[in-house]
């Protein structure tokens, strides 16, 4: 029992360190700028929240409370590992929140509370989500429901999180709805930044007739790689060519004034992407992405 309790240490090292790093700025937020604003999380947490609100019931209690019949119900529909992992989130998310409790700062701006608030949950949350695991609440619905009715997760988030925002407004007003709208964004903003990173790079896919000349002029002025690919219009049936190349934001100018000169009449899109891996300058290295 003892060699497996270490074996499982050693290989969720990694994301536990993460999902307790997580979880701990999680907390600080959530107490030191949420709650003296009486601002509300999404999921679980934001019922949460409320229940404390109107009533000084302990915030990591009802988190455990509410999320009881979510685990049951997990462990009979999805994944068991996914549970196994969710409940220690969840132990790692609620001691954090207890032990953050009484905290407190010297502000009385709401802007602040927003803003850093946001700022930290978004992180937080992040980090958790990073390591690959999970605090259960509304990840547990949000999977149920992708696995048995193909309904997007993002897409089941926010309309927990819309609920949410409905209760602000019903039980302390427009305004703290309002505000509680606007940490939630500045929230998912961050997020999506701990996730995917800020540098988003744009992949470019271009049909054109003059595959030597374009190429040749790409990869001198912006010292990337070209790929080539065979291309046919569905519709003239001609044949073409199709360039496929991954730079960052700021050689888009020079790539578009490229084209312009070298193929005016060449067809190109625009994609961007959230994260670029592989040999090449500045990608990120297959020895970054988790067995």
């Amino acid at each position: 029992m003892r060699d497996a309790t270490k074996e499982f240490f050693r290989d969720n090292g990694k994301t536990l360190g993460e999902l307790a790093l997580g979880s701990a700025i999680y907390s600080l937020g959530m107490n030191l700028f949420y709650t003296p604003a009486k601002l509300l999380a999404g999921g679980v947490t934001g019922f949460a929240q409320i229940l404390h609100y109107q009533f000084g019931w302990s915030i990591a209690l009802m988190v455990i409370l509410i999320n009881i019949p979510m685990f049951l119900v997990g462990l009979w529909l999805i994944n068991k590992k996914f549970i196994l992992y969710s409940a220690i989130g969840m132990g790692i998310y609620t001691l954090f929140i207890q032990l953050f409790s009484g905290l407190s700062l010297p502000f009385s701006s709401p802007l602040t509370s927003v803003v850093v608030g946001g700022v930290l949950l978004g992180l937080g949350v992040g980090l958790i989500y990073r390591s690959g695991a999970s605090v259960g609440g509304t990840d547990i619905i949000a999977k149920i429901l992708n696995k048995y009715f193909s309904v997007n997760m993002a897409t089941a988030g926010l309309a927990i999180n819309a609920v949410i925002v409905f209760a602000s407004a019903f039980i302390f007003g427009l305004d703290q709805a309002v505000l509680t709208i606007c940490a939630m964004f500045i929230s998912a903003k961050v997020n999506s930044f701990v996730i995917d990173g800020i540098d988003h790079r744009r992949a470019i896919l271009i049909i054109t007739d003059k595959k030597e000349e374009l190429s040749k002029a790409l990869m001198e002025r912006l010292n990337r790689g070209v790929t080539i690919i065979d291309a046919q219009g569905a519709y003239t049936g001609q044949e073409h060519w199709l360039m496929y190349i991954v730079i960052n934001k700021h050689q888009l100018g020079v790539l578009k004034s490229v084209i312009k000169r070298v193929d005016p009449k060449a067809f190109f899109t625009i994609i961007t992407v959230n994260g670029v891996y592989g040999h090449g300058s500045s990608f990120f290295s297959m020895k970054q992405i988790d067995s």
